[in-house]
C-alpha cells in the first residue's frame, strides 16, 4: 500500500484534507469519501486532489447524479 494525501476543495477553496493508505489514488479518494468517484471534469466545483508519495496529482469528482455530502462536516 502506498500513503495517500487527499484534498476536498470546493472551486480551489480546501475544505478538508486526509492522509490514507490505499493500493491507487481511486482507491484512495474512495475510501475517505465511501462513495463512487470519477476522473473530475473541468466545470465541477466539488472535487478531490489525490496525491500520492512521489508528488503525482490526480482529480477525481462525485457523480453528478448522487447527492452530494459536504465531507467536512
Amino acid at each position: 500500500m502506498v500513503r495517500y494525501h487527499v484534498d476536498e476543495l470546493y472551486g480551489e477553496d480546501v475544505v478538508t484534507s486526509l492522509d490514507t493508505d490505499a493500493y491507487d489514488a481511486l482507491a484512495a479518494v474512495e475510501a475517505v469519501t465511501g462513495k463512487v468517484v470519477y476522473p473530475r471534469a473541468v466545470q465541477q466545483r466539488h472535487w478531490f486532489r489525490v496525491i500520492d508519495e512521489a508528488g503525482s496529482i490526480h482529480e477525481f469528482s462525485l457523480d453528478e447524479n448522487l447527492q452530494i455530502v459536504d465531507f467536512a462536516k
